[in-house]
């Protein structure tokens, strides 16, 4: 029980003097960085640090279903804070979260997700989330005042979208059901592929409503083939939808 104590007030020590220290450099590096790509892979970098500094070891397969020159919306399920080192360390796409409210707060992590651009999620009005995305040159969908040659040059900046539509961590490693209200809302708005993800493991390193911290732990992570929903069909997205989560499910160990 000492030694598990000990470990834990070590981990998480890692975790915060990592926070602080790649947290200010993505926020003073974030000024200099317009296309936001250095500031990317500062946050990169700060998830491969604590993974290897807690033994860690993510194995990952299907990389070769991404297009590294394309924008999706990434889908993932949800078993820990940790799927966010996972997921930053492994994905090979510039990318930003749609994270709770509360993350925001944190010092040096909240101030370093706001200069990246992660999109605060206000869990009791979806209604206001969703207006930042139509505020936002996020997504594929032009407004329709710009012109074609306009529109595929936005195209190019488009960066991918993560989200958990579980909208929460697991209780128990196990797949909870998708919001789906929401995730069709996300999809219709944004008018992006969706890349499916699923991860294995995190469960075992940190638990919801827990602060014991487990390491030397191993991940899997599997990137399954992109999905392209049709949100003018209504019953057919849904299935979509529900086959993606069970696909997820199936993959989940």
């Amino acid at each position: 029980m000492l030694k598990e104590t000990l470990y834990t007030f070590f981990y998480w020590f890692i975790i915060i003097i990592n926070t602080i220290f790649f947290g200010t450099a993505a926020v003073v590096i974030s000024f200099f960085d317009l296309s936001g790509k250095k500031t990317q892979n500062v946050a990169r970098l700060w998830a491969k640090t604590i993974l290897y500094l807690l033994n860690i070891n993510v194995v990952t397969d299907g990389l070769s279903n991404i297009d590294s020159k394309s924008s999706y919306l990434i889908v993932s399920n949800h078993q820990s804070y940790f799927d966010i080192f996972i997921l930053l360390s492994s994905l090979n796409l510039d990318f930003k979260f749609v994270a709770k409210s509360s993350l925001f707060s944190i010092p040096f992590l909240g101030w370093s997700m706001k200069r990246l651009g992660y999109i605060s999620v206000d869990r009791k009005n979806l209604k206001k989330t969703l207006s930042v995305f139509n505020q936002t040159n996020l997504g594929n969908k032009a407004p329709e005042n710009v012109s074609d040659s306009e529109q595929k040059n936005k195209k190019k900046d488009v960066v991918s979208i993560l989200i958990f539509p579980e909208g929460t961590r697991s209780d128990n490693g196990k797949l909870k059901d998708f919001k789906t209200a929401g995730l069709k809302r996300f999809i219709e708005i944004l008018n992006l592929p969706i890349l499916p993800v699923a991860i294995s493991g995190t469960f075992g390193i940190l638990k919801k409503n827990s602060l014991k911290i487990y390491g030397g732990k191993t991940v899997q992570l599997k990137i399954l083939k992109p999905v392209l929903i049709v949100t003018n069909n209504i019953k057919s997205a849904s299935e979509t939808i529900q086959n993606i989560a069970e696909s997820i499910k199936k993959e989940l160990i």
